[in-house]
């Protein structure tokens, strides 16, 4: 089972490659999914292969409609198969850069099931956010 924990900041090349954490490494793979989610985030999500292929799977499970050939085309067009090199690094696509905002130092966060990667401004305006929220709009872990 896939579980990605952790938060990391790396900074980018002048290649545009940021180096995949070692923690996380593994659980993400040597090639995996990268995506401009369409939920408002500003930043990329990252899927192990075999976890893209769930989603896209439900995705493709649905009655066929204009809307479901609109979702798959989009899926699609905001993801890309990202391979990593012999030194734990990939190369972001300069449209996933721009999407995001990234240029020098990228924030990482192992969130589950995928790999969240930030400009780190972005994240703490995000965060402040999500604390200033009211208490009982929060989810909370029963433990």
């Amino acid at each position: 089972m896939v579980e990605m924990h952790g938060e990391f900041t790396h900074n980018l090349d002048q290649k545009n490659r940021l180096a995949v954490p070692a923690k996380i490494r593994e659980d993400l793979g040597d090639t995996f999914v990268l995506y401009i989610p369409r939920n408002g985030d500003r930043c990329l999500f990252a899927y192990p292969v075999e976890i893209w292929q769930e989603i896209m799977e439900k995705l493709n499970d649905q009655p066929v409609s204009y809307q479901l050939t609109r979702d798959q085309r989009f899926a699609h067009r905001f993801s890309d198969r990202i391979d990593v090199d012999k030194q734990g690094r990939f190369t972001i696509p300069a449209r996933f850069m721009e999407f995001a905002g990234l240029t020098k130092e990228v924030f990482i966060l192992g969130a589950g099931k995928r790999v969240e990667f930030w400009d780190p401004e972005r994240f703490a305006e995000m965060e402040q956010q999500y604390l200033a929220e009211e208490e009982d709009q929060r989810i909370h872990l029963a433990y």
